[in-house]
């Protein structure tokens, strides 16, 4: 099991040009990225998440760009609980800090006179691992 320590928000970047849609309706696919960076022995494990949508090129009129870096310590819930495969730590990670990111995300479009923008729950079991 892996524990969020702290995180910190690199960068977060809302552009609404909502009024020039004119009421009509549009269509975004956020595009979401967590790396994760290599673990030393007996240190946290550290992961970056990158969340896009829209796109400031294309004329969009909402674009989001949030980027924020999440600590992590795994935890052994029992002897011989060792978290040593980084897909598993993409998968118990990963949900952790998204949510978080998703909470700024509703919370900033909200408070810009948005109806918030709410990214739906992804299960950390349908990722696809890429490994770069």
């Amino acid at each position: 099991m892996v524990v969020l320590q702290k995180y910190t928000l690199q960068e977060f970047n809302i552009f609404n040009d909502m009024s020039s849609s004119k009421g009509g309706t549009f269509q975004v696919k956020p595009e979401i990225n967590f790396s994760v960076m290599p673990r030393q022995e007996n240190k946290p494990l550290f992961g970056e998440l990158t969340i896009t949508v829209g796109s400031m090129d294309d004329n969009s009129p909402l674009y989001i760009k949030l980027r924020m870096r999440g600590q992590f310590m795994p935890v052994a819930q029992g002897p011989g609980d060792a978290l040593t495969d980084v897909r598993e730590f993409h998968r118990q990670a990963f949900p952790v800090i998204f949510d978080v990111a998703r909470s700024y995300i509703a919370g900033a479009t909200l408070m810009g006179g948005l109806t918030p923008f709410n990214l739906p729950p992804i299960d950390p079991n349908r990722i696809n691992f890429e490994k770069k």
